[in-house]
């Protein structure tokens, strides 16, 4: 174990340390069952039923279509999971989201809020990124200039601590939202969050509403395999990972704050979301994943299996209906685990890495057009 550790450090920089606790605990799936007795009780319903709306079918096709500009033969099937039948009025609806995204693309800034330990690979893997190895501070915005044909005003990644709870980072991303908000010319801000990065989100829009408002700029929040009602990993690990978190310093990532896998738990995330309703002013985007182990990346499967004895329908790090936002569009399901779908490991300069990455390379780059394009395409 210790021999694996090491070679870990040295190598992997960017897997996030919990996953280094979930890969040598070998614990039995049964055991994810066993929820802490002061855990707060929440309902599994039907989308409708929990106020979200099934959107899938209106943005497939526009998916489709980012996808066949980049591979003609390409087929999304291959990579959503079905929705409910197709609308038949969809070249019109995509006409109209055209025509909205022309009108407004150059008043609009995307910012991207990583995941956890992101600032362990912000040199190469930001979600959504090229995955071409840079500094840091040309990584945020360099390796989104693959996008420059969308006609943006702009696009970056905004910078939080990988190590930091969801309090500590929610208020530097107020902070930077204020400031983004204030800029000359900037008409809508939709933000783009991964993973931790959601729940970092929540909590700086409630500080935000909480000190003079939520900018009126600030339009629209698309999670993307977010934590949004933590996860029974990191309920079951969250003693683990504080005791190893010390002895592990993977390159490149900020020291620990403390706090940060123990705001991930369902137990705090889900009584912290049932006190702080997301503001109504934005309009709400999800985006889940989940994939057969055989389409999982090989370190993802241990801890796949084990929330699959709660529900198969999770990325190997979050099951899918715990990443759907409150009164939110779910506007795909992709066949992916949690990393392919947002981050490039596959590119990474590291052998070992490339080795654990899944085998199956998401399209992220279409499935990035085709969200922000929906996103602005549809606000109000």
């Amino acid at each position: 174990m210790n021999r694996f550790v090491s070679a870990i450090r040295r190598h992997v920089r960017h897997l996030p340390v919990l996953l280094l606790a979930l890969a040598g605990a070998g614990c039995a799936p049964q055991a994810m069952l066993g929820y802490r007795p002061e855990a707060p009780i929440s309902a599994n319903l039907p989308l409708g039923a929990a106020g979200v709306r099934d959107a899938r079918a209106a943005f497939a096709p526009l998916f489709e279509r980012e996808l066949r500009a980049s591979d003609a033969s390409a087929d999304a099937a291959a990579w959503l999971h079905a929705g409910p039948a197709p609308v038949r009025d969809v070249p019109t609806a995509l006409g109209e989201i055209d025509r909205r995204f022309d009108e407004r693309r150059a008043q609009t800034v995307v910012l991207v809020v990583p995941g956890l330990l992101g600032d362990c690979v912000d040199d190469q893997s930001v979600p959504f990124g090229d995955g071409v190895l840079r500094t840091r501070e040309l990584e945020s915005t360099a390796s989104y200039a693959q996008y420059a044909d969308l006609g943006l005003r702009g696009i970056r990644l905004l910078w939080v601590p990988g190590r930091a709870s969801v309090e500590a980072n929610g208020a530097r991303l107020a902070a930077a939202l204020r400031e983004v908000a204030a800029r000359d010319g900037v008409a809508h801000i939709v933000l783009v969050a991964y993973s931790k990065g959601t729940p970092d989100v929540l909590h700086a829009l409630r500080l935000l509403e909480a000190n003079g408002g939520v900018p009126r700029q600030i339009a629209a929040l698309v999670s993307v395999a977010g934590i949004v009602m933590g996860t029974p990993l990191a309920d079951h690990y969250e003693q683990l990972y504080a005791s190893l978190s010390p002895l592990l310093s993977p390159f490149g990532c900020t020291a620990a704050a403390g706090g940060e896998v123990a705001s991930l738990t369902r137990r705090e995330r889900a009584d912290w979301l049932a006190a702080h309703p997301p503001p109504p002013a934005l309009a709400y985007h999800s985006v889940v994943a989940f994939a057969a182990p055989h389409e999982t990346a090989p370190f993802l499967r241990h801890s796949q299996a084990m929330l699959a004895a709660i529900d198969p329908r999770n990325d190997g790090q979050v099951v899918a209906a715990d990443a759907l936002l409150p009164g939110s569009a779910l506007i795909a399901a992709a066949r992916a685990d949690h990393w392919s779908l947002a981050l490039p490991l596959e590119r990474n300069p590291h052998a070992l890495v490339r080795a654990v990455a899944p085998s199956r390379t998401f399209p992220r780059a279409p499935l990035f057009r085709a969200l922000v394009k929906w996103v602005v395409g549809t606000l109000p």
